[in-house]
């Protein structure tokens, strides 16, 4: 069983909302501080990937001008990442054309690790439209834009093409293939230093980044290269030789990220946390705004302390909104309820069994017990899932969302934390709506499911990168746990 690991949304979370920080960091035009970077000369560009201080992987960037004077880029990650000394790889690679302004055009995204996810998209006109490929099917999605869009990975090529001035902030709009939206990204021009690069003292400028709630630094030198870069929980890239950058220990590198990515729990730790009923935390360190803390079976009862009552019972409600209920039934990329054997599986399983409750809880009692427990680093979705029957809680609570919304039962995910041995860690689960709000744990077998956890969002898996300000920076104490 999967007593021990309740994995975290898991790294496909902390991977790919890490990718969409240093992705950026990562363009291979010519950087300079004047316009005419506009036409750059062909680039190689080589980055070694740490992670609390041990390296993690590598990234390359290739980069040519068009005859327009735009750019065709195209960039590989690799990461290994430490899962309870277990190695999990995964690559990335994106490939993609700007015009002269650095305005997207097209791009072609890939994501391969214990699942593969493909995007394709291309703007036209006023918007832009995606091709999602998991397991062999294409989902379609057409986002609206109002302007002009880059990707994270462009906007070093943005601020260097300026003329910089200390104090100045910049923003961008961007698009995020980790959560297939339009984010905002801000960059500050800090200050002017020097920085010790290979025992040599070298003046640069220090930008301060923010994107999707997560800040990093970028150290900049006078010919607009990025020298150092650090970002999210750790993570510090530094451009390095192609034979530096690729060369990798043999081991399990890094920490094991399910333990440091984990939030230590204080005050009153349950002796039984999966019989908890009711549990009261005072939370620090983030901000409610943005999250999902308040509503369903958890009350914010003093803002102020940002103190959270969390019950196990379920959650009565009048009646589930029209628009709730569209949103909570309705297809995605990732949870594909409208799959053919999504459809029939859904049917057979819930065949003669007539209130939604009942059918709820025998979904859940079939991905729990026809799902081998395995941590993975991927973003799943749920036709994958299914073919592949195996997963951690991210591929247990996607695959319930499809086979509830298939059965015409409203169903989403919740991501947060739940307590196990001392410590809090990110987790994913769902909540559906049976006439009242039940929330449940196809991973732990669980319905409903215990109060020793926390809900941060609501959503599928693109939602994860909202968890981004949490990480690194929550803390949890136990008032009241029984």
């Amino acid at each position: 069983m999967m007593r021990r690991t309740p994995v975290l949304l898991t790294l496909a979370a902390l991977w790919l909302a890490s990718m969409a920080w240093f992705g950026g960091r990562q363009a291979g035009c010519v950087r300079r501080h004047s316009a005419a970077s506009a036409v750059a000369a062909d680039r190689e560009e080589w980055r070694g990937i740490y992670l609390q201080g041990r390296k993690i992987g590598y990234s390359s960037t290739f980069s040519r001008s068009l005859p327009d004077g735009g750019r065709a880029v195209s960039t590989r990650a690799l990461m290994r990442l430490n899962l309870m000394q277990t190695v999990q790889e995964v690559l990335t690679t994106a490939n993609y054309t700007l015009d002269r302004s650095y305005h997207l055009r097209d791009l072609d995204f890939r994501l391969t690790g214990a699942a593969r996810l493909e995007i394709a998209g291309r703007v036209a006109g006023d918007a832009l439209e995606l091709s999602v490929t998991s397991n062999g099917q294409t989902t379609r999605q057409r986002i609206g834009l109002s302007g002009p869009v880059h990707l994270p990975d462009a906007l070093d090529e943005m601020i260097a093409a300026r003329s910089l001035k200390v104090g100045q902030t910049h923003r961008f709009s961007t698009f995020d293939p980790a959560s297939m939206s339009i984010q905002q990204a801000f960059v500050n021009v800090a200050a002017r230093e020097t920085l010790e690069v290979s025992g040599v003292r070298v003046p640069v400028l220090r930008l301060e980044t923010r994107f999707s709630g997560a800040a990093g630094t970028v150290w900049m030198d006078s010919a607009g290269r990025s020298v150092r870069e650090q970002g999210p929980m750790g993570i510090l890239l530094l451009a390095e030789p192609r034979e530096t950058a690729t060369a990798l220990p043999d081991a399990a590198a890094g920490p094991d990220l399910l333990t440091s990515l984990a939030v230590p729990a204080q005050g009153a730790v349950p002796a039984d946390p999966r019989a908890v009923g009711s549990m009261r935390v005072r939370l620090s360190g983030i901000a409610l705004a943005g999250l999902d803390v308040g509503g369903g079976r958890q009350r914010i009862t003093d803002p102020a302390d940002m103190v959270v009552a969390v019950e196990a019972a379920d959650t009565a409600a009048v009646a589930l909104p029209d628009g709730v209920r569209r949103r909570y039934l309705a297809p995605t990329p990732l949870i594909q309820s409208d799959d053919r054997e999504i459809r029939a599986l859904s049917r057979k399983l819930t065949r003669g069994l007539a209130g939604d409750r009942d059918r709820a809880r025998a979904l859940a009692d079939w991905v729990h017990d026809n799902l081998e427990k395995r941590m993975t680093v991927s973003l799943p979705s749920a036709v994958e899932v299914l073919a592949s029957r195996r997963g951690d809680c991210n591929e247990h609570a996607t695959l319930f969302a499809a086979l509830a919304r298939a059965a015409g039962i409203p169903a989403t995910l919740c991501l947060g934390v739940v307590y196990m041995d001392g410590r809090f860690y990110y987790h994913a689960w769902n909540v559906v709506w049976c006439g009242e709000w039940v929330e449940l744990d196809p991973t732990f077998g669980q319905f409903p499911a215990d109060a020793a956890r926390l809900r941060l969002v609501e959503g599928d898996l693109t939602d994860q990168l909202r968890l981004l300000p949490a990480f690194g920076k929550l803390e949890i104490e136990i008032l009241e746990a029984r």
